[in-house]
């Protein structure tokens, strides 16, 4: 028998349908329950109660009995195999009961005793698997079986009072049950097939917005009021230096400091929009709190949950500064003709004064003219150098060896003595991953700012660089180290803004420009308090593969 004819009704593919063989293995187990009670009715002697013996075949009865439970067992062992498919099984299943159950309804008396009752059972259990018009057939075949007992019944007993009306009563009663079990199962069916749908559209929604949140570029951590993580995607793990995060990760352990600030968030939901610094390396973090559960007002509960944004706070400032240097940039570069035509009449003008004039109060005033069209000039050309900053080249360097070429360099520029640029790298076979000549230009500035901003002889001064590998992520670093008296607190906190300088000759460019040539080749700059004095800043580098 083909199973073309079986796969149309709601597309009733069932072959490896989990529910369906579950359903045809129960209703079996059923049907094995039916039997052991048939059995035990025999065993019992309850049978000649039941049934008058005139119309008693108690043989036949335990003869069918038996062969119902043992057909059952075997039909378990099918079922388990799932071979033949779950349509010839089941095919084979209602043929086997409706027989079985006629002919124990005709051993038991006839249509009288009531059993022929169990045939609506199995059809309607039928009618869960098979098409409508497919149970139909088995409900007609059951009908004309259970009125063809009475018509055997009528010709094998002498006086046998046949009981048709009961009979046509029954196969009306199969026919109603197998239409309302047909309409039942296909709603079913439909219902179950819209319940996977939906299921199946939840599942994707839920996966499209796991991928989502995995690939924002704003970091997302959930954690109960207790500090547990709950969930933390790839941008929160990399802002906060690829922490170990599992199932029993608290807040405290990956960031006591962004613990600390949830804390007080927590306790008033005042939002703190300060950066949070980070060691190690890590770009300062700005962070955004919100309560998910504020509709069941479990905000001061351990068991209440928090969404935390995280987001490079280095990048906020960053993109906020280049909007505004981009403009400067393009209005310098569109007018720095314009300028520089007259600044250099003005520079022209100035020293002709002071070549012809012999009064010394004119002498100064030119002086002053030329500090000052020269810091100009210099402004300009710190912007125009920003509006045309270009991405490095990241190399592969050695970094001792790169250094013990650039002290020879920088010494015989300023006239200092090879001990006042000391080198330490440990190992010395550090490979660093940086664009060469941009690399020259961030160590050239920053040993230069050191002689400039020293307050001492520069014969006094001295500049230690040290370099190593960090323990905890275990990426290169160097420090770039003097013995000057130090920043204050307040100016640390702006050393890297544009135009920001404590001098009046600089033009408060030179180490944002330093800070941008770094992090265009991947790396990062700290400035890094030293308790004894002095000033340390330490760029984090990347590692040459």
């Amino acid at each position: 028998m083909t199973n073309k004819p079986y796969q149309n009704a709601n597309n009733l593919s069932v072959q490896n349908n989990y529910d369906a063989w579950y359903r045809l293995q129960l209703f079996n187990y059923f049907r094995a329950i039916l039997a052991l009670f048939f059995i035990t009715v025999y065993l019992n002697d309850w049978l000649p109660e039941l049934v008058p013996g005139a119309y008693s075949h108690p043989d036949l009865f335990i003869t069918v009995s038996v062969a119902y439970l043992v057909t059952a067992l075997l039909f378990t062992t099918r079922i388990r195999a799932k071979s033949p498919g779950i349509v010839p099984q089941i095919t084979i299943h209602t043929l086997f009961d409706i027989t079985c159950i006629t002919i124990l309804m005709h051993a038991t008396g006839g249509v009288r005793t009531g059993l022929g009752m169990l045939l609506i059972i199995s059809i309607s259990m039928t009618s869960l698997f098979l098409p409508r018009r497919l149970t139909l057939l088995f409900a007609a075949i059951a009908t004309l079986s259970v009125i063809a007992e009475q018509v055997y019944s009528q010709l094998v007993y002498i006086n046998y009072s046949p009981a048709l009306t009961q009979a046509g009563l029954l196969g009306i009663l199969i026919f109603i049950s197998t239409f309302l079990a047909t309409y039942s199962a296909r709603r079913l069916i439909e219902s179950e097939k819209r319940a996977a749908e939906t299921s199946a559209e939840l599942e994707t929604i839920v996966q499209m917005n796991e991928h989502i949140i995995k690939s924002m570029r704003t970091g997302i951590l959930v954690i109960k009021n207790n500090g547990q993580i709950l969930m933390a995607n790839n941008a929160a793990l990399e802002l906060l230096g690829h922490a170990k995060i599992d199932a029993k990760t608290n807040l405290q352990e990956a960031s006591n400091a962004l613990y600390k600030r949830f804390l007080v968030w927590n306790n008033n939901t005042i939002q703190n929009h300060k950066p949070i610094k980070q060691a190690h390396g890590l770009s300062d973090i700005q962070t955004g709190f919100s309560h998910i559960d504020q509709h069941n007002q479990t905000n001061n509960s351990h068991q209440g949950r928090t969404l935390i944004f995280i987001e490079d706070a280095t990048k906020l400032t960053q993109r906020f500064q280049q909007v505004k240097l981009a403009s400067l940039g393009q209005l310098t570069a569109s007018i720095a003709h314009e300028i520089r035509n007259p600044l250099a009449a003005i520079n022209h003008a100035g020293q002709l004064l002071e070549e012809t004039s012999v009064d010394e109060a004119d002498k100064k005033l030119t002086g002053i003219i030329s500090t000052h069209v020269k810091r100009l000039n210099d402004i300009i050309e710190s912007v125009l150098q920003l509006s045309r900053q270009q991405r490095g080249t990241p190399e592969s360097i050695n970094l001792y060896q790169w250094l013990l070429q650039f002290r020879e360099e920088f010494i015989a520029t300023h006239q200092l003595q090879v001990y006042q640029l000391r080198i330490t790298i440990n190992p010395q076979s550090i490979l660093i991953s940086f664009d060469t000549s941009q690399l020259h230009q961030v160590m050239w500035n920053l040993c230069s700012n050191t002689l400039n901003h020293c307050n001492m002889e520069h014969s006094n001064m001295m500049i230690n660089i040290r370099g190593e590998i960090d323990k905890d992520n275990k990426l290169p670093f160097i420090d770039i180290i003097d013995n000057g008296p130090g920043i204050d607190e307040e100016t640390q906190n702006h050393i890297f803004d544009p135009f920001f300088t404590t001098s009046s000759e600089g033009t408060g460019l030179g180490l944002y420009i330093t800070k941008e040539v770094i992090e265009s080749n991947r790396a990062k700059i700290r400035l890094v308090s030293l308790p004894a004095g002095g000033t340390c800043f330490r760029i984090h580098l990347q590692q040459a593969q």
